[in-house]
């Protein structure tokens, strides 16, 4: 992909939105769309920071009083972003970290900037840890800044089919990836068949309508013996209360910090900031959040709210299963 052929955030975010709900079986079909999500992660790629996180977040006072306890210096890593991405990390391994399941073999799927994974190797003390991801350009930005020689690596891989040998992870992690598989059956058996006998996969998205990544893993776990839900959560009200401080409480805050990742200012962003605001999870916070002080933003959140068809009824879900060893 070239330079003339990046996409402007707005144009990437309203292609990903139009593959969000595709399923499909037709192997033409399903090529079309991951060459399409490339396009546009390439063009995020070359407009957002090459450090940041990919995630929405999590708010929650005593899942952070957890996380400050670990005394771990976020800083080391990334001095940009807010607590809400890695809360949200550090929420999707809590458990792992609790039961000190340490010094194992980490592989996250869908790595993005690869950030997260290097987050999540050092909590989780790991032996290896490997960030798979479908967009080259992501993946080289992974590459350059969390690299760790002999212990965190990255490569470009398809989630529906992954280059791994059978049982070859103790951790499997998928955070806010999965909604845009269109055959997610595969990565959920690519899931049970590269992950380790008594490993666990931490597993957590938007629900999409249309999609419903929920019902598929509970309808394919239902059809299978070797895999054992352990925890079942909804943070659909901490996801949405990251969104709300982030983007309502600290409106102050973000702005330039948006401005400064799509290199413009107020009076020149035009609809790149209402893309880029939308594309921070806006439309997935009840309407009555919509509370701006500034109105730019108070008519952005007018225009969100129609888009709120996307997630249908509002659901951000949480699964640790184990893989049982038979």
């Amino acid at each position: 992909m070239t330079e003339n052929n990046i996409k402007t955030y707005g144009q990437a975010l309203k292609q990903i939105r139009s593959l969000m709900r595709r399923v499909t079986l037709h192997s033409s079909e399903v090529k079309l769309i991951k060459n399409q999500i490339q396009e546009s992660y390439t063009s995020f790629a070359h407009i957002i920071f090459d450090t940041s996180f990919l995630n929405w977040g999590l708010w929650n006072k005593r899942i952070y009083k957890e996380y400050a306890a670990l005394n771990f210096d976020f800083s080391k890593i990334c001095t940009i972003q807010d607590i809400y991405s890695p809360l949200l990390v550090f929420y999707l391994i809590r458990p792992l970290v609790k039961m000190q399941f340490f010094d194992k073999k980490l592989l996250e799927i869908g790595c993005g900037n690869g950030i997260g994974l290097r987050v999540s190797s050092e909590l989780l003390k790991t032996k290896y840890a490997l960030g798979v991801d479908l967009t080259k350009e992501l993946v080289n930005h992974a590459h350059h800044n969390f690299y760790k020689e002999n212990k965190i690596n990255y490569i470009q891989s398809d989630a529906e089919c992954l280059p791994f040998a059978n049982n070859s992870f103790d951790i499997i992690t998928n955070l806010e990836s999965s909604h845009l598989y269109p055959q997610i059956d595969l990565f959920f058996s690519e899931v049970e068949r590269v992950l380790s006998p008594n490993g666990f996969f931490c597993y957590s998205d938007l629900n999409i309508s249309g999609k419903l990544q929920a019902k598929r893993l509970e309808e394919y776990l239902k059809a299978r013996n070797t895999l054992k839900v352990i925890q079942k959560v909804d943070i659909t009200r901490m996801v949405q209360s990251a969104i709300y401080h982030r983007l309502i409480l600290n409106e102050k805050k973000i702005l330039p910090y948006i401005y400064s990742m799509l290199d413009d200012d107020e009076n020149g962003m035009g609809s790149e900031l209402s893309d880029f605001v939308g594309s921070m999870g806006l439309a997935f916070l009840p309407w009555w959040f919509f509370l701006f002080k500034k109105s730019a933003l108070s008519h952005i959140a007018k225009k969100e709210r129609k888009k709120t068809v996307i997630y249908g009824k509002k659901l951000y879900f949480y699964y640790l299963i184990q893989k049982v060893n038979q």
